[in-house]
Parts: C-alpha cells; structure tokens; sequence
C-alpha cells in the first residue's frame, strides 16, 4: 500500500502540463498557476466517479456522508482487503474544493507549479486564501476523522469573510 499525502494526484510530464508557472514570491511560499486541459480533464474524470443516480455532488452533507461511509469501510477491513483509497480521496477532494469554488464567486481551481504530481488548490486572491481541498480529504482519511467535512466547508466561509473584512479595511484607508 502507498502511503497517501502527497502520493494522491496525477503524475505531470512536459508534455501534458504546457501551461507556465505564474510569478511567484521568492520567500518559499507555494507558486500556484491555472490548470492544464489535461488537469481539467483529470479532475472531471475525478469527480465522474463519485455521480451517480442521487449523487449530488453540491452537497456538503452528501460529500460528508459518502467520505464517512468509505472511510468507515476502509478502515474496519482487513489491512489485507483495503483497497488503495488514492483515486476516491482525490475524487472527494475535488468535489470538496467545487463547494469552495461556488461558495465564494472569486476563488477558482488552481495547481502548484513545479511539483511531480498534480496538486489542486482553490485560491482566492481577493481574500487572499488558498485551500488544499484533497490533501485535507487525504489527512481526515488517515485519521479516520469522520463528520469533519460541513465545518471545514462553514471554517472556510469564515475565513473568506474574514479576508474579505480585511481587504475592505486596507481599501479605505
């Protein structure tokens, strides 16, 4: 079995990533640019394994109940029955980070530059936040965290709003 942070993604090439890294701070922080087609088209393909007939994939409380019900199983299998949870954790952190996406109209998807394996964030620069939607889906999943997801989604708003009170308050001086 793989471990799971950071072993989640899609492995880049050349190739298949053309899209350039934007400007980025020099101080260590994350450089994130706009996705490929080939990464729009892998998290579509992500978030087509988790419809299906009374899917809604809006949903926080059905995100929320479909993480508990696989991550229950998972974990109370035989480490001998596990299945490798990568490609569901990704899926769930993808349509956890559309919810982001469409709470606040100015965050959008986004890739960290530079890494050997695609990593998604949602980022709002407005409010200047950025969300790592999959690598949380991934470290609940390991720690068998389950209900987490509607206050990570309400936290995230709070955030927002916090970013956004700020942003106001340095626009008006």
């Amino acid at each position: 079995m793989k471990p799971l942070l950071r072993s989640h993604g899609r492995t880049s090439s050349p190739q298949a990533d053309p899209t350039p890294a934007a400007p980025g701070p020099e101080d260590g922080a994350v450089v994130l640019r706009e996705p490929s087609v080939v990464e729009l088209v892998w998290m579509e393909e992500l978030r087509q394994h988790l419809r299906g007939p009374g899917a809604d994939l809006r949903s926080v409380g059905y995100l929320s109940s479909l993480f508990d019900a696989y991550c229950r199983a998972w974990h109370r299998a035989p480490e001998s029955d596990r299945w490798d949870p990568d490609y569901l954790v990704g899926a769930l952190g993808v349509a956890l980070g559309d919810v982001l996406v469409k709470q606040c109209g100015t965050s959008r998807w986004q890739v960290v530059a530079d890494e050997p394996r695609t990593t998604v964030a949602v980022r709002n620069d407005l409010f200047r936040r950025t969300f790592f939607p999959v690598d949380a889906v991934a470290r609940r999943w390991l720690t068998a965290e389950l209900g987490w997801m509607p206050a990570f989604v309400q936290s995230a708003g709070a955030q927002l709003q916090r970013g956004a009170l700020r942003t106001l308050a340095s626009q008006s001086r």
